[in-house]
């Protein structure tokens, strides 16, 4: 049971990743080609701004839960080293709480930012794109990292193999 658990929020993030990824390049080609149609047509896309904003939220917020899981999250580790092993499991686990109470507070209110946003029926200035979609993907987002950290218990996920090595493969 255990098991599965772990199989399906590791997959979900990993999946949530993808599309964070996806987000990003659609992102970078709506910026391309808004780039060429305003130097070479006189007139971007008038959506163009909007939209990359809304795909650059996906990507960030997608892709946190897959980056916590695998460890590769921003970490002081001078600070971890220069202590003894003792007081740095410590630091894990203060770190790990401080993660948990920020993304449970995230979620709670970015949950009610995107419950009024959907209320008011709440649709960005040029485009008229809903935006209370978008803005759910904050609130999920913190809950995958809720989970993923709960798969990982109490100590910070820690990545299996050095970036370098990664890299190049």
């Amino acid at each position: 049971m255990l098991r599965n658990f772990n199989l399906l929020i590791g997959r979900t993030a990993h999946c949530a990743f993808l599309l964070g990824v996806s987000s990003g390049a659609v992102m970078t080609g709506l910026i391309f080609v808004s780039t060429l149609m305003r130097y070479l047509g006189g007139r971007p896309l008038r959506f163009s701004d909007e939209l990359a904003g809304l795909l650059f939220l996906s990507l960030t917020f997608l892709c946190l839960p897959h980056v916590l899981d695998k460890g590769r999250h921003i970490r002081i580790e001078i600070l971890r080293q220069l202590v003894p092993p003792p007081m740095a499991r410590i630091m894990d686990i203060i770190g790990t709480l401080t993660l948990l109470t920020f993304c449970v507070v995230f979620a709670y209110e970015a949950w009610d930012f995107m419950d009024f946003s959907r209320s008011i029926n709440s649709r960005a200035d040029i485009s008229g794109i809903l935006l209370w979609p978008w803005m759910a993907i904050m609130p999920l987002s913190m809950l995958l990292c809720i989970l993923v950290q709960f798969r990982h218990g109490i100590r910070q996920p820690v990545a299996d193999r050095p970036l370098e090595e990664e890299v190049s493969q």
